[in-house]
């Protein structure tokens, strides 16, 4: 697509940033890593970035691949892997070995679990957070009982243990908790739930049952082991490592997990299992019930396919293998911890061809997608979230767009936050207390998604896919921010993106924009499309926009017009055609965060004048009703691919005989000059 200049407004030139030979690659041999200007911001955090990793001992796994820190000398190598940039707290766990047992008649979870303590400076007691526990307690791994408090905080246990005697810095110490917890689950919720305790189903996902520190983060490996009936399967995320059969007929599974992780999950049921091999002969488990066994193939082969695909895009599959886990609720939705994911059974049941396929893809690429948004790279803080729900987002977004040929996920998503969060409920993206808005989950999943959508507009797809795989290298297995993010793709496209992020990532709010049109012929007899576009917001947005343009013989070309680089309310284009146009249609594919109106009501086809061609182009949308009314006889709006708000000159949210009245008030009307 061809960029236009500006004729009134234009974009001064940023200035040409040096470009030197990229070293050679360590893991990506076909991707290039761009320079940094030696004395720019990037590069003093990437060095800031550098100093802090070279603090953190590596962690090496032998049997899973390198990550590499860009090419830095070998002995910053492993360092950046792990979390580096955590730094050293007082004290973390390593590691937890820990044992879990569902007990269905009384609803409660039983855990044991031996962790693996390594202070770094003395300590004398331990701060925990838990799930919130109905007993503990707490011994050092020899049998000498400790000292615990337990308060209550929300769902949450907060645990304070006093040792003995204060920890050696760098000498691992173990200590061994039991407790018993009581799970208030409903399986026939709507929405993800933490637990579910079923005849069939049984599970516990983001539910922490395991052990954290309440002052830091502190990722650790571990060894899960899940106690179950003799006629059940337990499922987790990690590498399943067989089962034990104990003296009473139950079973014990075994899972390790060889990361480093917070996230950690499992459940319960007669699971029968597919298997297959992913990229680099990893192994890929799906976990059905036999009801579902028939149609799992097919997940099997949109998940390959899935980890394909972000694999090119997004660098090496990272994890030694990936688990696919069916749980109870109807509802779409799903939880992807590291190496697993938990998703909800009617995806299994889901065929190409049937209408629910189209959403199973979507939900299985975006869960699929948090395996490097979410889990490879780690949200820094609440409000660095959408590097990991607007990334998975944006990712299944770009996996149905090319491999179903159909943009109707990111199209509903940017209509979702237009017409769905109000004032009162709106936040930036990237605001610290995101989590905290009713209408989170629009603003930081569609919302967040449609930002990532426009900033291809700004620096190409391409760029778009090398900064997410650069960024992807330059994070992994470490916690980043969106300022990160903005480092990278400004370092890969040689733009200043300072605008973009600001605009879009640290304020609330969306496009409006009146669009008036008119159809101009040069000196030479050829055509040119004028437009004005006023914006209606206080503080008007800079974007980019995409412009079709119609000919005769279902001919047409695209046009990228930049808008706003000055600042301006109104901007002024034009630009010269190859013929007469039949019409000029704004953003047909809906990759900009906006709500249009026509400057000139009823001039649809922007020709500078109200004719029969824009009644029939009406008429082509009359009866498009997006008003659905509920049993309860309260209308919805539900915003779809085939909404265009420009025809509902009434405004109501349907396309019916008052637009039509109320075109028929403005035939005949030119456009005025501009």
């Amino acid at each position: 697509m061809k960029r236009i200049a500006m004729t009134l407004f234009a974009l001064s030139a940023l200035p040409a940033l040096p470009v030197s030979a990229a070293p050679a690659r360590k893991l990506f041999a076909d991707f290039e890593q761009l320079p940094p200007e030696p004395d720019s911001a990037y590069a003093r955090t990437l060095a800031a970035h550098q100093a802090e990793a070279a603090h953190r001992p590596a962690q090496l796994v032998p049997t899973l691949r390198q990550p590499t820190f860009l090419d830095v000398d070998a002995t910053l190598q492993w360092t950046s892997a792990n979390f580096s940039a955590l730094g050293k707290p007082k004290w973390e766990i390593l590691h937890q070995d820990i044992t879990v047992e569902i007990l269905p008649a009384s609803s409660e979870l039983k855990t044991a679990i031996v962790a693996t303590v390594r202070a770094h400076q003395p300590v004398d007691s331990l701060s925990l957070l838990t799930m919130a526990v109905s007993a503990i307690k707490v011994e050092a791994v020899d049998g000498t009982p400790l000292k615990v408090s337990a308060s209550k905080m929300g769902g949450y246990s907060g645990l304070s243990v006093e040792l003995p005697a204060p920890l050696t810095p760098e000498v691992d110490w173990k200590l061994a908790t039991t407790a018993t917890a009581k799970l208030n689950c409903n399986p026939q919720g709507i929405g993800l739930l933490p637990c579910g305790i079923g005849g069939t189903y049984q599970w516990v996902t983001f539910h922490n049952y395991y052990l954290t520190p309440a002052a830091s983060h502190s990722p650790f490996k571990s060894t899960l082991h899940v106690v179950t009936a003799a006629n059940k399967v337990a499922a987790a995320q990690g590498i399943p490592t067989g089962s034990d059969t104990l003296a009473d007929g139950r079973k014990v599974w075994h899972f390790e997990q060889p990361e480093r992780t917070e996230n950690a999950g499992f459940a319960v049921a007669e699971y029968v299992q597919n298997t297959a091999k992913l990229v680099n002969d990893k192994p890929l488990r799906v976990f059905t019930t036999t009801k579902y066994a028939s149609s799992a193939k097919n997940m099997v082969e949109l998940a390959t396919k899935v980890v394909g695909v972000y694999s090119a895009d997004f660098g090496d599959f990272p994890w030694p293998g990936l688990n696919l886990m069916q749980l109870e609720n109807n509802f779409g939705g799903g939880y992807a911890p590291l190496s697993g994911i938990f998703m909800y059974r009617d995806v299994y049941a889901a065929s190409p061809g049937t209408g629910y396929w189209y959403s199973t893809t979507e939900l299985t690429a975006h869960e699929i997608g948090h395996q490097w948004w979410g889990n490879l790279v780690e949200p820094a803080t609440n409000g660095d979230v959408a590097l990991s729900e607007a990334l998975a987002e944006f990712s299944s977004c770009l996996y149905t767009e090319k491999y179903m040929e159909t943009r109707s996920q990111i199209i509903g998503d940017n209509l979702s936050y237009l017409y769905r969060v109000p004032a009162n409920e709106d936040m930036p993206v990237g605001a610290q207390g995101v989590y905290g808005t009713p209408s989170y989950v629009q603003i930081v999943y569609h919302k967040g998604a449609a930002v990532f959508e426009m900033l291809r507009n700004e620096i190409g797809t391409d760029h778009v896919l090398k900064s997410l795989k650069q960024f992807a290298v330059e994070y992994n297995r470490d916690y980043a921010s969106l300022k990160n993010l903005q480092a990278v793709a400004q370092n890969v496209s040689k733009k200043d993106l300072s605008w973009f992020w600001n605009q879009w990532f640290d304020k609330k709010g969306a496009i409006e924009a009146e669009v008036a049109g008119r159809l101009l012929v040069d000196a030479e007899g050829g055509y040119v499309v004028r437009l004005r576009v006023h914006q209606t917001a206080a503080k008007p947005f800079r974007f980019t926009v995409p412009i079709t343009v119609d000919y005769a013989a279902l001919k047409s070309e695209v046009k990228l017009v930049e808008v706003n680089p000055k600042g301006e309310a109104t901007t002024i284009v034009e630009f010269a055609v190859a013929a007469r146009p039949i019409r000029v249609r704004l953003d047909v594919q809906r990759s900009v965060i906006r709500k249009f109106a026509t400057g000139t009501p009823g001039d649809f086809n922007l020709s500078g004048q109200v004719d029969g061609a824009d009644l029939v182009e009406l008429a082509l949308r009359y009866g498009r009703a997006m008003r659905i009314k509920a049993k309860n006889g309260q209308e919805y709006f539900f915003s779809d691919s085939g909404w265009n708000e420009l025809y509902d000159l009434k405004p109501d949210r349907r396309i019916d005989m008052a637009d039509v009245d109320a075109l028929d008030q403005w035939v005949g009307t030119v456009a005025e000059e501009f």
